[in-house]
């Protein structure tokens, strides 16, 4: 196991990182981890090469095409395996890249084994859907109501500031206020109501509902899987899905429960109401707390790459897959 350094040109490009995140979710961390396959396993690696994968299409001759094949890492980490199109290339190397540096992350000493295992189609019942990032595009909503908030009362917030709220499940108003303000709980439950007030007008200005929805709700359908919203939003996000609303078979949202993600009260609430069984079930959203509520559920998790959440903090939590959007749902499930 080595990294010779001298991929990480490659990983850079950005036809490379884009046609990466769109067949494996994988925002690539510079360079690749070198594996050397072990001869009883050679065989089946060799049976893996012969697999179509994911192209990764070159834009001219200066650079050598590849396929990808995403794959998971000792069972944890997402990634993806690089296959350079190129004669006589080593029958024993396995290149991998990830969204995370793979050696820190599992800290693996030199000579250490890996498992690598292969992203096979998801089986599954049910796909359970969270709603901001995953199917209302509402990121940009949430940070003009928190700037318009903390405008109001002379304060600034940033678009960090919010999308780490937004993954945590943490106030916007934490970090905002300054710390030991003699009035600071007084200052949160006001910015929390001026929000509130303005929250129904910049929702409607500004989210909306994911391009080609509609078609990937009902190629799921098509396959006899039920659907589900289960998500802390506020009901008023609802109407902006008022055309497709009628695909989903239960909804539970934030007045619905008694406990927020990474809780996963509101899963296993939606799942009675579909009678499903968690193990059947796939839980989509875009933060760690959704990953997190789909492991306590006893349900799959696929993270996408669509609102809060990046492809580097995503893996970190060990979603069963990644997925750039709601558009490759349809490829990850069986």
């Amino acid at each position: 196991m080595r990294g010779l350094g001298q991929a990480a040109g490659f990983t850079r490009l950005d036809w490379v990182r884009r046609q990466l995140l769109d067949a494996a979710g994988i925002d690539p961390h510079p360079g690749t981890l070198n594996l050397e396959v072990l001869d009883e396993h050679l065989a089946e690696w060799s049976d893996w090469r012969a697999l179509e994968g994911e192209p990764l299409d070159a834009p001219d001759a200066g650079y050598c095409a590849a396929r990808c094949y995403p794959v998971r890492i000792d069972g944890r980490l997402p990634a993806a395996i690089v296959l350079p199109q190129v004669p006589a290339y080593p029958q024993h190397k396995l290149e991998l890249v990830a969204a995370l540096p793979v050696r820190e992350h599992l800290a693996l000493a030199e000579g250490a084994r890996v498992r690598v295992d292969a992203c096979a189609p998801l089986a599954a019942k049910a796909v359970l859907f969270d709603l901001d990032g995953t199917l209302v595009d509402s990121v940009g909503a949430y940070l003009e109501v928190a700037r318009a908030a903390a405008r109001h009362h002379g304060l600034e917030v940033t678009e960090l500031q919010v999308r780490h709220a937004l993954c945590s499940g943490t106030s916007f108003w934490k970090g905002v206020i300054p710390e030991g303000s003699v009035d600071g709980e007084t200052l949160r439950k006001a910015l929390f109501a001026h929000a509130a007030r303005e929250w129904p007008r910049l929702l409607r200005e500004h989210a909306r509902p994911f391009s080609g929805l509609a078609a990937t709700l009902d190629a799921l359908r098509g396959r006899g899987l039920a659907l589900g919203i289960v998500s802390g939003a506020r009901p008023e996000v609802l109407e902006l899905l008022r055309d497709v609303l009628d695909r989903f078979d239960a909804v539970v949202l934030g007045q619905d429960v008694a406990q927020r993600k990474p809780h996963p009260e509101g899963l296993l609430k939606c799942l009675r109401q579909l009678g499903v069984e968690a193990s059947d079930a796939v839980y989509v959203g875009d933060t760690p707390v959704d990953i997190q509520a789909s492991r306590a559920a006893g349900a799959r998790a696929i993270g996408v790459l669509s609102g809060a959440g990046d492809s580097a903090l995503l893996s970190a939590h060990g979603p069963d897959r990644l997925a750039c959007s709601h558009a490759r749902l349809p490829a990850l499930l069986a």
